[in-house]
């Protein structure tokens, strides 16, 4: 091994070359990663509603719709625009009131209940179904050109248009964000490192494995959600940036009192167990995500993983070669840098021992005995009013009082149809219902019926009826709407429903089982990996609480905020701030212990442990501001969220680690002597 790093250094330029060749590859790939917009369809495909919504995509074209809200005026004139609608390629059907009702007879003969539903306050509405997915590239091109032939005034909205404005939305916020936060980081390090060249050096070598990973996930076909894409580059960065910086310590102490060459594989054999431990916790707590159903738990926790294992390999393999390269650019800098020392809060602390103690015990209290935050489920929470599709939901809201679809669908016979009709009829939350049996007299002939109906609501038997509600998804109220429609329509017809409140009701029911899954595993598997790491039995006990504390602290200010806590971000902040952050208790223990092998005593060893603060400040100081920006400034609240809960939790830990390792350790000594393997200096 050492001959094949001293082979690399000594031909550093053609590892210099590949790696830009790699960079330019991977960044080419990065460009055409598919992203998916709908995390609906990450929901397990054996759900009820799942089903149904694939039936309704596959035999009636339905499930990808938009709505047109228009300014009505003269119905031939839009029953025009919808016949022009329908012609573009993508375009599955266009439905008005034409197709229910002849619109060339005067208005005064035209339904009454038909009007009210396609025309009011001067508006009407065409529902337009895609033949493909709203991820699909056929889709998005129709929306183009739909958006094209909008009238003045007009409006185009639906799962499909806020799904394309939420694409527009992402891909402009995840790069300027980075680009901020990567700024914020490279300023941060300037401080704490003595020459300019190293923070770029690291950020170009950490960079490149970000590249690489989203690089992967193009070669292998992978779609991933938006929320990883806006994610991954971030928490990859914030997390894995402390391993170069190990190196590069290493790498200056060494150059000291030996050659080039020599130093840098010292400095990788010597900091190689540190960081790959330090990769085991992190790697593991993201692992954990992908225990969930929700396949968005899988999307990020595999790519986010991978992305540590990638900055692990690269901290080991190419970093090395750059900092052998450009040694004579920064070996020589003697720049000011900034370096706490802190000798009166380890006093402090110290002292104040007794009281820390007791509040590291209300802390475990509060841990095991608080009840679980209020969580929300509105994943259009925050998109920004100002986007033409937003505009146009709120309107068409307003006007027809569509906040929610919701779809039955199955095979049941006439007299059944009208059975659930009635059933549905009695909710005082639906708006509107629009099915064969309640649009067409029963006792009348099928043969006498338009072909053009029939078609539009029957394919080999299977049938569907769409219900309008006036009551949000994600609400109390929605959710037991939809435990009464599977009580009394589900249970009792072969028929199921779907739609966006049922698929929200079901993504509460499967996040809530995940949460507490991947809370356990992340759990367990950083406990154990700890403790084989110092062979003991407390320490992981008093490491993990530490860290949880710390994450319910950041957790409480979100419900404090907010008045809940978004699902997504309580999903996974507990193994990602878990992950991340344990290193920095792992950092200080791993001194503490040092400390007692050379035989001090716990107050000395305390002290010494107390000298690594300033190395966890750098990690903790690169995880907070490579996701503030986002955190920020993001007008999308699923992201925005996550990454504030990310950056704060940094800090929040590492003032925990701060103010409670040290003591605890110097507390529970005793205990750790008796419990710990520690191995004796000349023994």
């Amino acid at each position: 091994m050492k001959k094949i790093y001293l082979w690399a250094f000594r031909h550093s330029k053609l590892v210099l070359i590949f790696s830009l060749a790699l960079f330019v590859f991977s960044l080419y790939l990065t460009l055409n990663l598919k992203v998916n917009y709908d995390l609906y369809s990450l929901l397990p495909k054996d759900l009820s509603s799942v089903k149904a919504l694939n039936t309704l995509r596959e035999k009636f074209k339905l499930g990808e719709e938009g709505y047109i809200l228009l300014p009505f005026k003269d119905p031939k004139e839009a029953d025009e625009f919808k016949n022009k609608i329908a012609k573009i390629n993508g375009v599955s059907k266009v439905s008005w009131i034409s197709d229910y009702q002849d619109i060339f007879v005067p208005e005064y003969f035209w339904n009454e209940d038909l009007k009210s539903r396609f025309i009011r306050d001067g508006y009407t509405f065409l529902k337009v179904d895609f033949i493909e997915s709203s991820q699909s590239p056929l889709t998005k091109k129709a929306s183009q050109e739909i958006r094209k032939l909008l009238p003045k005034g007009a409006y185009f909205t639906g799962n499909v248009a806020i799904a394309e404005d939420l694409s527009d939305l992402t891909q402009r916020e995840t790069a300027k964000y980075l680009l901020i936060g990567s700024i914020f980081v490279i300023i941060f390090l300037f401080f704490l490192l003595p020459s300019m060249y190293v923070p770029l050096l690291i950020y170009y070598n950490i960079f490149l494995a970000i590249l690489v990973n989203t690089a992967i996930s193009t070669l292998i076909g992978q779609e991933i959600s938006f929320l990883t894409r806006m994610l991954v580059s971030i928490l990859q960065m914030g997390v894995t940036m402390d391993y170069a910086i190990f190196l590069y310590h290493r790498y200056e102490e060494e150059a000291k009192n030996n050659s080039r060459e020599e130093a840098g594989w010292i400095a990788v054999k010597t900091t190689a167990t540190s960081i790959i431990a330090s990769a085991g916790t992190t790697i593991a707590g993201f692992l954990a995500m992908t225990q969930m159903k929700f396949g968005l738990g899988k999307d990020m926790g595999f790519i986010l993983a991978r992305g540590v294992l990638l900055s692990l390999i690269f901290s080991l393999t190419i970093l090395p070669v750059l900092f052998y390269h450009f040694y004579n650019k920064w070996a020589n800098a003697k720049r000011w840098v900034l370096r706490l020392s802190g000798e009166r809060l380890f006093k402090f602390i110290l002292k104040a021992r007794p009281i820390i103690f007791v509040i590291f015990l209300i802390g475990v209290a509060t841990i095991l005995l608080a009840p679980k935050f209020p969580m929300d489920y509105k994943l259009l929470r925050g998109f920004p009013e100002n986007v033409p599709s937003m505009i146009g939901q709120k309107k068409l809201e307003e006007i027809f009082e569509k906040r929610s679809t919701i779809f039955v669908v199955g095979e049941e016979s006439p007299k059944n149809w009208q059975e659930i009709l009635k059933i549905l009829k009695k909710e005082e939350h639906i708006t509107g219902v629009m099915g064969y049996y309640n649009m067409v007299d029963p006792l009348l002939p099928q043969y006498m019926v338009p072909e053009s109906v029939v078609k539009n609501f029957f394919k080999d038997s299977t049938s569907y009826v769409t219900l309008d509600t006036n009551f949000e998804y994600g609400t109390l109220e929605s959710y037991k709407f939809v435990e009464r429609l599977r009580e009394n329509v589900e249970k009792k017809y072969n028929v199921k429903i779907t739609g966006v409140p049922v698929l929200n009701y079901d993504l509460k029911n499967v996040t809530t089982k995940d949460l507490d899954r991947v809370n356990f595993i992340s759990i367990i598997a950083i406990f154990f990996i700890i403790a084989l790491s110092f062979l003991s039995i407390p320490i992981p006990f008093l490491l993990v609480l530490v860290i949880e504390m710390a994450i319910t602290i950041n957790l409480l200010i979100d419900y404090l905020t907010y008045g809940f806590v978004f699902f997504s971000s309580n999903l996974f902040i507990g193994a990602i701030q878990l992950g991340a952050t344990i290193d920095y208790a792992v950092l200080l223990t791993s001194r503490y212990l040092e400390a007692k092998s050379k035989g001090l005593d716990r107050v000395s060893s305390a002290h010494f442990a107390f000298e690594g603060v300033n190395s966890i400040l750098t990690s903790a100081g690169t995880m907070f501001f490579i996701a503030l920006p986002l955190g920020i400034f993001s007008e999308i609240f699923m992201a925005q969220n996550l990454a504030m809960l990310v950056s704060r939790g940094a800090i929040i830990s590492v003032l925990f680690v701060t103010l409670f390792i040290i003591p605890l350790l110097v507390t529970f000594d005793p205990i750790i002597e008796k419990l710990t393997f520690i191995k004796r200096e000349g023994k």
